[in-house]
């Protein structure tokens, strides 16, 4: 891994996509359309996601020095056909040319990816004119994409001897749930719900079940910090007791009834 260090960001990259041909695009993520950035290695035409590590008040070894309060941006290989599905799928009526399709004001770096997909790996999501990549999404075919993604994540965890989950009973079951759940983060609601028939498991809403450390990276957010939020500190509660004897102190009239008033003791001297 190499490593770019600026003032406020750490980033992580592979040793071989360290050139100056480099760049970093802001995309639409095909999970929920929000902005993610990505890094576009050009001479190797692949793309990474760029992830910032959530961690509060730590610091990082780079090189001779320490670098504190510092975001720490990972970077993991990313298939563009992830991105450019969501895009088929709002055109999957007719065929039409790549380059029509991946047109979007908001993020046109997208365009950047025409030149990371041929026409064979096209044909993995969609048919496919033979010739100037004229194409129509095919969801049956991207279903079945997505059932080969998934494979292939549950045979990389199994190799890696990663746990499915902290109660997992290391199942065949479990590490599917757990790598549809991985592909899932990729792709649309809907493609995700057909993803889990394929395989037979009932959808779960993963975002709730296992907070992450990690959230996409966004350098416009880079220099937001926890640094002036004030925390809200609780007042000391009362023991229960204690707050019920006071409402009993207060509440309780003294019965006087038979008993001297303070100034019967005294009396006036006389002169």
């Amino acid at each position: 891994m190499a490593l770019f260090e600026s003032n406020d960001v750490i980033l992580l990259l592979p040793e071989k996509s360290c050139h100056s041909d480099g760049k970093i695009l802001e995309l639409k993520h095909p999970k929920n359309g929000q902005s993610c950035m990505v890094y576009l290695d050009t001479k190797s035409e692949s793309i990474y996601e760029l992830c910032k590590l959530k961690e509060n008040h730590v610091s990082w070894f780079v090189g001779d020095y320490v670098a504190g309060d510092t975001n720490l941006v990972i970077s993991t290989p990313l298939d563009p056909l992830f991105m450019i599905i969501p895009y088929l799928t709002e055109n999957c009526n007719h065929f039409c040319p790549l380059g029509q399709i991946l047109v979007d004001e908001s993020y046109p770096s997208i365009m950047e990816l025409e030149a990371l997909v041929t026409e064979e790996i096209l044909s993995s999501i969609a048919e496919v004119k033979p010739t100037d990549k004229i194409v129509r999404f095919d969801k049956n075919k991207t279903i079945e994409w997505l059932e080969f993604k998934t494979k292939k994540v549950i045979q990389q965890l199994k190799d890696s001897n990663i746990s499915p989950g902290i109660n997992s009973t290391l199942s065949e079951c479990d590490y599917t749930r757990y790598a549809v759940s991985i592909v899932s983060d990729y792709i649309s609601p809907s493609l995700s719900a057909d993803l889990h028939d394929k395989f037979g498991l009932q959808v779960i809403d993963y975002e709730a079940e296992k907070p992450s450390k990690k959230t996409r990276f966004n350098p416009s957010k880079s220099n937001t910090s926890d640094k002036g939020t004030k925390q809200t500190i609780p007042k000391q509660a009362i023991p229960k007791g204690k707050e019920k004897a006071t409402k009993v102190a207060k509440n309780h009239k003294i019965d006087t009834k038979g008993m001297k008033s303070m100034s019967s003791f005294f009396k006036k001297v006389e002169k």
